[in-house]
């Protein structure tokens, strides 16, 4: 019998052809096996018993980094094969390809980098069809040589031999070895090395205290060892970021667990093939100040790669962070960084394989025993997230101009782009527009229509009108709280909304809502009382402003320099906008407290504030008693921001300790979420809850919110797959807008059930 099959899910890149080849051959089936499209086509010939065997392997069995979802067989014309055969691609599928993340390197290929008898010993840039690029070097598809960057190094005898042989890389296309793939290079000023020599040079300089720039799989880094004060300090020159804390690479566990607490759901998420970027906390100070000495956690990953491997085997922990100027895009083309800062940098290790998309490493956490993505890049783009609910026609939603994220939703799979920084760099503009138009040909998805924010002034607002799409504007906090209902598929929730900014309907500032939410459209039931703000963009980062803005608002006196000008623009209403932004009241009482003032990189305030509150709990230090008043304003609960802050300058002119102070404001604001949810559970009797917005990074408030519900009878759910902050929210803006459909000229949109 001959029958024609497919295979549906991540089956490319992954070396799905080869086990596909090799199960034929140990079956006796005849036939051959392709890419097409987005799919893997096998056409098999053999006899009932083989090719029933062959089939129930199909769908039982699959290699690592694989993910089949479905295995379709029908009958065709007998046809005779003399043996299984891999074959040229196709691309006549009309089938939304799966494709996976870029991989990290695997345990055998560590083995053989390690081993002196390999013949790819010590080569940083070892592969097979189980681990390396991917998606970075991703041109076209299907995935083969051609269509990926590695076509530009023609195999030599003995890597065609292993590509075309039963080999462990058959059929990896990213084969290459110390003669015929990338090298490592290392350049500065004048000087050039290759291979071992370059890599010795490498590790020689960050062992001395330099800071080197080298070549990841999604775009540069830049590397020091986070023990040497004067390279961390040289590496923030370079970065031109002040405080904000690095990540650092360990080169295994053990050394990980040395100086961080690892829980067993934290190992894994380490592990994972994603190789995030995960916050773990600290047994003490294992480093210099200047990498993380603010925080108390630390940023660890694990090598993704033979050169990450082979510098901290060398050198131990390094710091790691992406190469790119603060709040620009990562750096991916060699030109751009071999002539950067000469004099701070001590050199570039680098290869000449070309980047074409660039991914920063991916940033997570467990909380409450589950993982939660902050930053989605590297690992897990651009592995769609599969959905309950099905998009009739293609939709694109263009996220945020904050940590600016899109999505494109064909059917049920949201395909989500990696993290592209603020679009108010016109570069990450650039990035942003250069990625959405390659995911949209690759992927071969073309939108029907766009959905954007409210806000009248996001660049993400003006690409979306710019593609002459029905156009549809979703509520920034709504898309918050949507995406918590697109990723458990729920259909209706309380959802608490906290951020720094979004634009309201009532053309406020928002950023501390509660909304109930039923299909596509919401009610806000409850907010943070309104503030006058004054100042513009500058409130979001100068937090002493905004807390002058609060001691008016709250009656209270003092001698700042900046009062008389503060208070005459607040009484002549210059630049000023009505608030219930949650993130400006933590930056208020932070600065209140003396504890922060300034903004030098986002929440830096806020996250000094929750740091001040942990060390009351550790500390057992007796929380100050704060409280909200809540109460009932035409039909919507308003918490008073403006009470508190009188009680909280209060206990500061009483002298009473910080931490008890910051302590007893993250505790009141858990309550005042409980007696919220409560009191509309009492009228409606809703009973599932979702927490989403950028406050909810923080790990006390979000902690206690789920502790308090969870006991009183709430069903709790959390951002998981894709950050709590804006990078998620084109996700509930894709989730929303496939519920509903525009009229013909899209100016209105109504929901498919009427």
């Amino acid at each position: 019998m001959t029958l024609s099959i497919f295979v549906l899910g991540v089956v490319q890149g992954v070396g799905y052809r080869p086990f596909v080849a090799r199960l034929a051959e140990e079956l006796g089936v005849k036939g051959t096996v392709r890419n097409n499209s987005g799919v893997v086509e096998i056409t098999a010939a053999a006899d009932k018993q083989a090719m029933e065997n062959f089939l129930h392997r199909l769908k039982s069995q699959q290699p690592s980094g694989a993910q089949v979802a479905r295995v379709v067989a029908r009958p065709v014309p007998e046809q005779q094969f003399a043996d299984f055969r891999i074959i040229e691609s196709s691309r006549s599928n009309a089938e939304t390809p799966l494709f996976p993340p870029d991989l990290p390197i695997c345990e055998d290929c560590l083995n053989e980098m390690r081993n002196p008898a390999d013949r790819r010993y010590r080569y940083p840039f070892i592969s097979c069809v189980a681990c390396g690029p991917r998606y970075s070097i991703l041109e076209s598809l299907p995935y083969d040589r051609e269509g990926i960057t590695m076509r530009d190094f023609p195999m030599c005898g003995d890597c065609e031999t292993e590509y075309t042989t039963q080999t462990r890389r058959r059929h990896a296309q990213t084969i290459s070895c110390l003669e015929c793939g990338p090298q490592l290079l290392f350049s500065h000023g004048e000087e050039t090395r290759s291979k071992e020599d370059a890599l010795q040079k490498g590790i020689s300089l960050l062992q001395s205290g330099a800071v080197l720039a080298l070549k990841g799989i999604g775009g540069y880094q830049f590397a020091c060892l986070p023990t040497n004060p004067e390279a961390v300090e040289r590496l923030r020159q370079i970065k031109r970021r002040d405080k904000k804390p690095f990540a650092v690479m360990f080169p295994n566990m053990e050394s990980i667990r040395a100086v961080c607490s690892v829980s067993e759901e934290e190992e894994t998420l380490l592990r994972s093939p994603a190789r995030p970027i995960v916050l773990l906390g600290k047994k003490a100070e294992p480093f210099c100040d200047g990498v993380s000495g603010e925080s108390r956690f630390l940023g660890a990953f694990l090598p993704y790669t033979g050169l990450h491997q082979l510098l901290t085997d060398a050198c131990g922990p390094l710091v790691m962070t992406s190469g790119n100027l603060s709040g620009e895009p990562i750096l991916i083309r060699d030109e751009d960084v071999l002539n950067l800062e000469p004099d701070l940098l001590g050199g570039v290790l680098y290869h000449t394989r070309r980047i074409v998309t660039p991914l920063d490493d991916s940033v997570a956490r467990v909380i409450c025993g589950t993982p939660q993505l902050i930053r989605r890049s590297r690992g897990y783009v651009p592995a769609p997230l599969f959905l309950e609910q099905q998009a009739e026609k293609p939709i694109l939603a263009m996220g945020g101009d904050l940590k600016a994220c899109f999505c494109l939703m064909q059917g049920g799979r949201a395909y989500l782009s990696q993290y592209f920084g603020d679009l108010e760099e016109y570069a990450s503009e650039q990035v942003y527009r250069q990625n959405l138009t390659r995911m949209e040909r690759i992927f071969g998805i073309s939108p029907a229509a766009a959905v954007c924010d409210l806000h009248p002034g996001y660049r993400t607002g003006k690409i979306a009108e710019q593609t002459g799409l029905p156009l549809l504007k979703i509520q920034h906090h709504h898309a918050h709280v949507a995406s918590v209902m697109a990723e458990y598929g729920l259909s209706h929730c309380l959802g608490a909304a906290f951020d720094g900014t979004g634009y309201g309907t009532d053309g406020c500032v928002w950023g501390g809502e509660f909304l109930y939410c039923r299909g596509t459209s919401f009610e806000r039931v409850a907010q943070l009382s309104y503030v006058t703000l004054c100042g513009g963009d500058a409130a979001s980062k100068d937090a002493a402003l905004t807390a002058l803005c609060y001691r008016f608002a709250a009656g209270e006196e003092t001698d700042d320099p900046r009062a008389p000008m503060v208070r005459a623009a607040l009484n002549h209403r210059i630049n000023t906008a009505e608030s219930s932004s949650m993130g400006r009241l933590f930056d208020a009482v932070s600065a209140l407290l003396g504890i922060r003032s300034y903004n030098t990189y986002e929440g830096e305030c806020a996250i000094a504030l929750e740091n001040a509150a942990a060390q009351a709990k550790t500390q057992e230090i007796i929380p100050y008693p704060l409280d909200f008043e809540i109460k009932e304003d035409r039909g919507i609960m308003k918490l008073d921001q403006v009470a508190l802050v009188q009680s909280i300058a209060k206990a500061v002119r009483q002298g009473v300790e910080v931490p008890a102070i910051a302590l007893g404001f993250h505790l009141a604001l858990a309550r005042a979420v409980q007696e919220v949810f409560r009191t509309v559970r009492r009228k409606n009797g809703e009973t599932v809850a979702a927490l989403s917005g950028g406050v909810f990074s923080n790990r006390l408030l979000t902690e206690e919110c789920v502790r308090l519900l969870t006991e009183d009878g709430f069903t709790v759910y959390l951002n998981s797959d894709v950050p709590c902050g804006d990078g998620g929210i084109s996700l509930g803006q894709a989730w929303l807008a496939a519920q509903m459909v525009p009229e013909t000229d899209g100016s209105q949109w109504s929901r498919k059930d009427g």
